[in-house]
């Protein structure tokens, strides 16, 4: 079932996203578990997917999902790993210590958090062009909503695969 949850569903997530941008899905019918010899302790389900035609695909490129060095598909697990939070709250983080010890990191000249920190500004400078900072991932249509937010990646130059 989860290959057909739409957005607001309990059991959409990424599996959902993935396999809608790449098919359509219809759920044809539900085989309970006592048609199986042992029964197994979850129900089944029968689903067509149908390849989309074309494959979806931006500036010319196939999209694809997975990073060359056989990675998981990274902006959909950025996107979905919190369905409840929205996209700016993600990225804000909280430190119980009042966020001192970041500051005090930066000053010593930790380059790596400083190139973390323009990163962040760099996607949040992203998410707010789009008007994705107060979505929360779990409301997202998984094609008009995702394809346009990577598509803004790609012109802000962040690439996820």
């Amino acid at each position: 079932m989860r290959l057909v949850a739409q957005p607001g569903d309990t059991l959409y997530c990424r599996l959902s996203v993935n396999t809608q941008l790449l098919a359509h899905v219809n759920h044809l019918l539900k085989v309970g578990k006592n048609n199986f010899r042992p029964p197994p302790k979850v129900d089944s389900s029968v689903v067509r997917m149908e390849p989309r035609k074309p494959l979806l695909s931006r500036n010319g490129m196939a999209l694809q999902l997975t990073t060359p060095e056989g990675g998981d598909d990274t902006e959909m697990a950025l996107c979905v790993s919190a369905l409840g939070d929205s996209r700016g709250s993600m990225d804000s983080t909280t430190d119980e210590g009042g966020g001192d010890d970041e500051d005090k990191e930066i000053e010593d000249g930790d380059d790596a958090t400083k190139s973390d920190l323009k990163e962040r500004e760099r996607v949040l400078g992203v998410l707010k062009l789009g008007g994705f900072e107060d979505e929360r991932s779990s409301k997202l249509t998984h094609q008009p909503h995702f394809m346009h937010m990577l598509a803004l990646f790609n012109e802000a130059g962040i690439h996820f695969c």
